[in-house]
């Protein structure tokens, strides 16, 4: 076999001495996160869409770690190990999918000192990066002209939307 590409030669010696070990196709018990979307997240976004219409694509439970790059500079990793997070909606450009706001619903979890350092370190990371975050405080139910209002200085203006 010595006129074989070095590949072959390869593929030989791994056959003779056992080759690599079987990949396993059997994935491991897994089964869809019931609590992906709270029940009050749930509410909130279905009010959500209906304020934002065509203005801006809603995203849920969007990775702080994929929303936000880090150059490299002094303290990044501790930063993103900080990012390590998701922000309960991001609104983004309906053309472009640009983040335009972000929104956490604030529930009573937000008044534990835990949480709110996290909240302490999202609004720092999200204002150093220039995108506005808006605290929601969760309800059963929201106004949708409160919501307008608080909304529309991030989104576009609706007479120049197309649909």
């Amino acid at each position: 076999m010595p006129n074989q590409p070095a590949g072959c030669l390869f593929g030989f010696l791994a056959n003779l001495f056992g080759g690599r070990p079987a990949k396993s196709s059997t994935a491991p018990k897994v089964i869809i996160n019931k609590f992906f979307i709270t029940d009050a997240e749930r509410n909130f976004f279905h009010v959500l869409r209906q304020v934002v219409g065509p203005r801006a694509h809603i995203l849920a439970q969007v990775s702080l770690r994929q929303l936000l790059f880090f150059p490299n500079a002094p303290g990044r990793q501790s930063w993103q190990n900080r990012a390590n997070r998701a922000i309960d909606f991001v609104l983004c450009d309906p053309g472009t999918l640009r983040p335009l706001v972000a929104i956490e619903l604030d529930d009573k979890t937000h008044t534990r000192p835990d949480r709110q350092t996290r909240d302490d370190n999202v609004e720092t990371l999200l204002t150093a990066a220039g995108l506005p975050l808006l605290h929601i405080l969760a309800s059963r139910t929201y106004s949708v002209n409160e919501l307008q209002s608080t909304l529309a200085p991030y989104l576009p203006d609706p007479s120049k939307t197309k649909t």
